[in-house]
């Protein structure tokens, strides 16, 4: 008897923490507006919760807060007030600033209260999904029904810079949302110009094409490629959104960090800042005239040149010809005189012979006659 209640009571303590787990593993939403506006609760079962009275991590594991809202005119998806979709600058990617909270998702989805003020910040890095909104319907497409994937890559607490947190375990969670346009559209309308709803939010775990940590979308920083300057963008893909693993540290209001437009936009906001817009305007357009003028003087120099010594190489051309008929010239001459020469030796020996006649002929004597 004392055995089946030991094993009742292991059991019911395995299946409480079967549950808690299962409970601090599985995502709620909660819609604040219907089609509009949702909260979104997504576990952290491998970072604890931060208590920022003491400044000290707890034993516990947190929960980010993420709030998915459509603008009143309802063409632009946010993101805990940052527009992510589309972007407010096509280039840079949205920061992401979430609350963490302690609560369970069932405390979550009895909360009334859905104010997240005073809950401790956190930056977190993350890889997303999404569709080009910069294109347009078709012939062939006219409707548009985009879907974001959001996989959180790293936590960090921006008081704290060195205080980062690396969410690559397997059991962290990922986020997906499904939105519709309210009606189909004529070709060629911009997708940015398409009024949206949300239509559906899933919690889902991460997808595993292969045995890596993290799932196949889960990247750390130094297993991304390396970003230089002759590159414009240094993109992950050639393609909006451009960038699909967002860490913070490699971007800033200039774009990502080392590329060639990062360079060249501080650079000019640094000049618009020390001597104002119209100045830097002018003193632009007087650089792109200096240097555009001596483009110009050089491909004239250059294609100066060029005639010149296409010039100087037909002149050769011609005096050789010029050299080489003169030289055919004096020859022919030489050979014309020795021909004359030799035609008129040739007529005064045949004069000699003429002049002279051949001797007599002498018959010969025959023997009769002699006898005779």
């Amino acid at each position: 008897m004392v055995t089946i209640t030991r094993l009742l009571w292991l059991s019911i303590h395995l299946l409480s923490h079967v549950y808690a787990q299962e409970e601090s593993t599985s995502g709620t939403m909660k819609w604040l507006e219907a089609e509009r506006s949702v909260l979104i609760h997504l576990p952290t079962p491998d970072l604890h919760f931060w208590n920022q009275r003491d400044r000290i991590a707890t034993h516990y594991p947190g929960a980010f807060i993420f709030n998915f809202t459509l603008t009143a005119d309802n063409l632009t998806l946010l993101l805990n007030d940052e527009p992510i979709l589309p972007r407010a600058h096509p280039h840079i990617p949205t920061p992401l600033r979430v609350h963490q909270t302690p609560e369970g998702a069932t405390y979550f989805a009895n909360r009334v209260c859905t104010n997240f003020s005073t809950a401790p910040m956190m930056d977190l890095d993350y890889y997303i999904s999404t569709p080009d909104p910069t294109s347009g319907t078709s012939i062939w497409n006219t409707k548009y029904n985009p879907r974001l994937q959001i996989n959180i890559l790293r936590a960090s607490i921006p008081s704290y810079p060195g205080y980062s947190t690396p969410l690559s375990s397997n059991s962290q969670q990922q986020i997906w949302l499904w939105l519709e346009d309210l009606s189909a559209h004529p070709p060629n309308t911009l997708y940015s110009n398409i009024p949206l709803r949300i239509r559906d939010v899933r919690v889902d775990r991460r997808w595993f094409w292969q045995k890596t940590q993290g799932g196949d979308n889960y990247k750390a920083p130094q297993s991304l490629k390396t970003c230089h300057i002759w590159s414009w963008l240094c993109a992950d893909i050639p393609n909006y959104p451009y960038y699909e693993y967002i860490y913070q540290m490699h971007f800033d209001q200039y774009g990502k960090k080392g590329s060639m437009r990062h360079f060249v936009t501080k650079r000019w906001a640094r000049l618009v800042g020390l001597i104002g817009l119209q100045q830097a305007i002018a003193l632009l357009a007087l650089c792109a005239n200096i240097v555009l003028s001596l483009v110009v003087y050089a491909l004239f120099r250059a294609i100066k040149n060029v005639i010149n010594m296409y010039r100087m190489r037909m002149q050769e051309v011609d005096e050789w010809v010029t050299d080489e008929e003169l030289e055919d010239s004096v020859y022919y001459k030489e050979v014309r005189k020795e021909k004359v020469a030799v035609e008129k030796e040739g007529e005064k020996i045949g004069l000699e012979e003429s002049l002279f006649p051949p001797p007599p002929y002498i018959q010969m004597k025959t023997e009769k006659t002699s006898s005779s």
